[in-house]
């Protein structure tokens, strides 16, 4: 009976489609995989497990309502000073339920009230309230400029990390031609805001779903209604985008030009002169570029590409100039994918740079998904990301330590009901010993030499009634259901203990064909006997594979040597970890490496030996 060596170098493509499941011919197959759970794939090849969340602080403490939406809204002031604003709407008996609190987090909480010990909370009336899902803003230097379907524009001003101000932004109106003012009242107010060439820029409102308003060059505060026209290149101007139908202004992005998207179409807009030319009064083009229609989610600029999301929320459109056409084209980044939003669209996104680029958004169900995107290595690696709750917002911005920062609201259940946390998720596992591993999601981390009783591991109130895991000292810990907001160790310790919810990881990757003398192999009765994993800093896991009839059969992996004296950290492995399987024949040869412990894996490879029966 013929053995085939098979490798698997590279998981660049993510998790793949089932559609593909037959598409052994198709780089991408090659490159993806069945399955990538809580891991993700990185631009040189491998894929590794996703950090843990660190439990932050819990919004019921301050009154939210978790039963309405949630907001996050990044604000970089520079390199080094960088926020996450988080709206939610209040209840709980608060005497101003129903209207917006905000809070601001950053480093590693949310900011205080001056000296105290308090939270520092700004409140907003029921309208922003109104508006909280559907706000767009834009930023210059230390104010947010914000539009909403059902206010005048706005302005939160930032003078210290506890010191923000919200007001009406006043507007300098020098001309209405014919009696018209396009911003009369509530049903008129611009919904969409940006910058472009030193021009503050509102689009669309219920009545003039297509018009554009541009302030004066440097001039934030004056514009032209109606049609009116100017004769200074400096001056406010006004027009629309006409298509034929009134579809409403999604979104503006400033980019080589000036992106917009309506329901139905992608728009530029430039001067006569071209690109780099400024567009004036006297010289504007506009121009209808591509069809796909547009969500009303902010579009993300990753390197030279403008990426939205199209109208129904299911697909993440690439919008950019294509030099050999001399156009600009939309291409759909997630048609290899597109069984994560079969029935479950996506309702926000952000892009974390470092250290992965990648782009995290949450889906209508409560899951995350991830996508690894490096455009110029031709990279797009789709991966999964769940745990127990739902993830309710990301929010990414510069960090204090070499990585971006990302934040998230998670709906979460404990013993008392609906709970909304802010979590951050760890840096990239870059070290090399497994006590610095942080593989839980709402986890602490605690110092246990600073504690009254080093065996017992206390303020856990926020997993009440949760079964969590238990890193202990560098080493798994048998599990505990918090009681009393506290846990007991097996022994006292005066390391590290780190306590939190887990979540499974698992690479289950599609695999090349194994060639035959007399056609496919595909279907045919065969049987991996052996897999060379190839891993990197890990430790723990486990292989399985699945059989149609006893279904999953796994076995864990271990790394104890003789050398490893017992109580002392078990070092991470670098190399090839030989497995053999010892099961029977079936009609598929598929086999999975999964983590269920708070440790880390990153998979850079696998060689499998696979038998068939001809």
């Amino acid at each position: 009976m013929p053995k085939f060596h098979r490798i698997k170098h590279t998981f660049t493509s993510g998790e793949l489609s089932p559609r593909l499941g037959a598409r052994l011919d198709f780089k991408k197959y090659k490159d993806g995989c069945k399955k990538l759970l809580n891991m993700t794939c990185l631009v040189q090849g491998p894929v590794t497990r996703r950090p843990g969340f660190e439990f932050i602080y819990d919004l019921k403490r301050l009154d939210c309502d978790e039963t309405k939406p949630v907001r996050m809204v990044p604000f970089i002031k520079n390199e080094a000073v960088s926020y996450s604003l988080i709206f939610f709407v209040l209840g709980h008996g608060n005497v101003n339920a129903g209207w917006t609190r905000m809070v601001v987090a950053t480093d590693n909480g949310l900011v205080l009230a001056g000296a105290t010990t308090d939270i520092y909370t700004y409140d907003i009336g029921t309208f922003f309230t109104d508006s909280l899902t559907t706000f767009d803003y834009a930023q210059s230097l230390d104010v947010l400029f914000i539009g909403m379907h059902n206010r005048e524009p706005m302005t939160l001003e930032h003078t210290a990390a506890d010191d923000w101000l919200l007001s009406t932004y006043p507007l300098v109106i020098p001309q209405a031609v014919s009696g018209v003012d396009d911003w009369a009242g509530p049903d008129d107010w611009p919904r969409t805001v940006t910058f472009h060439q030193q021009r503050l820029i509102w689009g669309g409102n219920k009545t003039r779903k297509q018009t554009v308003w541009m302030s004066g060059a440097n001039d934030f505060k004056s514009y032209y209604m109606g049609t009116g026209t100017a004769t200074e290149a400096a001056d406010p101007l006004t027009f629309r985008m006409d298509a034929g139908t009134q579809s409403q202004i999604q979104w503006l992005l400033s980019a080589k030009a000036l992106a917009a998207g309506t329901i139905s179409n992608e728009w530029t807009v430039t001067s006569l002169a071209g690109e780099l030319g400024a567009i004036t009064t006297t010289s504007t083009k506009v121009n209808r570029q591509t069809n796909m229609g547009s969500e009303r989610v902010t579009p993300l600029m990753v390197g030279l590409a403008t990426l939205f999301i199209e109208r129904h929320g299911r697909t993440v459109n690439e919008f950019k100039y294509e030099y050999t056409s001399d156009s600009y084209e939309t291409s759909d980044r997630s048609v290899l994918a597109t069984h994560f939003t079969n029935f479950y669209s996506i309702i926000n996104w952000t892009f974390q740079q470092m250290p992965d680029q990648v782009i995290w958004m949450t889906r209508s169900d409560g899951a995350m998904l991830g996508c690894t995107y490096q455009r110029e290595h031709k990279v797009v690696g789709w991966h999964r990301h769940v745990t127990d709750g739902e993830f309710k917002y990301v929010s990414a911005i510069p960090g204090a330590s070499r990585d971006d920062e990302l934040w998230v609201v998670v709906k979460r259940t404990v013993e008392d009901g609906d709970h909304y946390y802010v979590e951050k998720m760890q840096n990239e596992f870059i070290t090399d010993k497994a006590s610095d591993s942080y593989f839980l999601d709402c986890h602490i981390k605690r110092d246990m030499s600073t504690e009254a009783d080093s065996s017992i591991v206390t303020g856990l109130g926020f997993l009440e009634d949760k079964e969590v895991h238990i890193l202990a000292d560098g080493a798994v810990h048998p599990t505990r259901v918090v009681a009393s907001g506290q846990i007991a160790l097996d022994k006292a310790t005066d390391k590290h203990v780190l306590v939190g919810l887990p979540y499974v990881s698992e690479v289950r990757p599609y695999l090349q064909e194994v060639p035959s003398k007399d056609g496919s192999a595909m279907g045919r009765q065969q049987r991996v006997s052996k897999v060379y994993i190839d891993l990197y800093d890990s430790l723990g896991g486990q292989v399985g594979r699945v059989d149609s009839e006893d279904g999953e059969q796994t076995e864990d992996l271990p790394f104890r040597r003789p050398v490893n004296n017992m109580g002392e950290e078990i070092p991470l492995f670098t190399g090839i970890y030989k497995y053999n399987f010892h099961e029977g024949y079936d009609n598929a040869s598929d086999y999975f490496i999964r983590q269920v412990d708070p440790l880390p894996m990153t998979v850079r490879g696998v060689v499998d030996v696979v038998e068939v029966n001809e």
